[in-house]
């Protein structure tokens, strides 16, 4: 014979069971988050100074998290192959984007994507800005931006070339804004790379190139090259007698690239914001920050919407770049 004391024991230990499993469904996504290995894809050949900060951010995520963070380069086509493995990877945070310029303006350059940048993919956090430096051959004989696009308007019939690191590049995107405000024509020269681009301009081969802050920094070394201005609307604190091109005469130019973390569109908003606490924590610290300054890129950090927001302007920022310049996408 069952007594109401055994029932009321029975269903009390059901109820508490049934609790229990309610409260582990309940648990937050990231509660346990990260417990395996975390991937980093950099959508680049590995060295360089891009691939040296995931690396870096990598070893610093590994050590805080005590799981393995890898650096996983997946280079080719624009930047796209990378990003398109983030946005296919499952949305559970353990494949991340070390994302850069190529994300913002790879909508205005191909018409047809392998993912939809807004809904595939999820912004983490904006790490740093990533300006660029113009540079000149001594043989031009120009020492300021100004004298180039004076020596350009000259040149109409055989317009000075500049090299890039391919179609589309932040840096074919820093000249096209440069001939579209300063109303002047200039040749577009793209290399496979940026070993091509650095040989095309120290063998004089090309007028012009528009470098990263770290490529710029060798280049000035050999003293064959003239810095003309910092592709931005402030100068460089790495390169501080460098004026930045609103200096220079062109108040409205702003061609400054980023570097940020994106995740897998769809990704639980809780491991968004585990991942974006985490990788402030790493950026912020003084000996992070410091190191990267020193090759121009200062660490901001930030929130996953300030990012996500970011991204949203710039892309159609882009897209207007490309429709003034005449560029048809592929």
């Amino acid at each position: 014979m069952i007594r109401g004391t055994d029932v009321a024991c029975t269903w009390s230990w059901r109820l508490l069971a049934a609790a229990a499993c309610l409260a582990i469904v309940a648990a937050p996504a990231s509660a346990q988050f990260p417990e395996r290995t975390v991937r980093i894809v950099v959508p680049f050949d590995a060295g360089g100074t891009v691939d040296a900060v995931a690396r870096a951010l990598a070893n610093r995520l590994n050590a805080k998290w005590k799981v393995p963070v890898i650096v996983e380069n997946r280079p080719g086509a624009g930047n796209t192959i990378g990003a398109a493995a983030v946005a296919r990877a499952e949305p559970d945070g353990y494949t991340l984007l070390f994302a850069n310029t190529s994300v913002s303006a790879n909508p205005s350059l191909f018409t047809s994507l392998p993912y939809d940048t807004l809904k595939d993919l999820a912004a983490v956090v904006y790490l740093s800005p990533s300006p660029n430096v113009l540079l000149a051959q001594q043989a031009l004989g120009v020492s300021s931006l100004k004298e180039l696009i004076a020596l350009a308007k000259t040149r109409a019939s055989k317009p000075l070339s500049y090299a890039t690191v391919g179609r589309g590049s932040a840096h074919h995107f820093c000249m096209e804004l440069l001939k579209s405000q300063a109303g002047i024509d200039l040749l577009h020269v793209p290399y496979r790379g940026v070993a091509p681009a650095v040989l095309a301009m120290t063998r004089g081969d090309v007028d012009l190139y528009c470098s990263d802050i770290p490529g710029a920094l060798n280049l000035l070394k050999g003293r064959k090259v003239v810095p003309l201005g910092i592709t931005s609307v402030k100068r460089a604190p790495v390169l501080p007698g460098i004026p930045s091109f609103s200096e220079a005469g062109l108040p409205n130019y702003s061609a400054t690239g980023y570097v940020g973390i994106m995740v897998t569109g769809g990704t639980p908003a809780d491991i968004v914001q585990k991942l974006n606490t985490a990788i402030n924590d790493i950026i912020r610290d003084p000996d992070f920050s410091r190191r990267f300054s020193e090759l121009g890129y200062d660490m901001v950090g930030g929130t996953a919407a300030d990012f996500a927001a970011f991204l949203k302007d710039d892309i159609a920022r882009y897209l207007k770049i490309t429709k003034d310049a005449g560029i048809v996408p592929e």
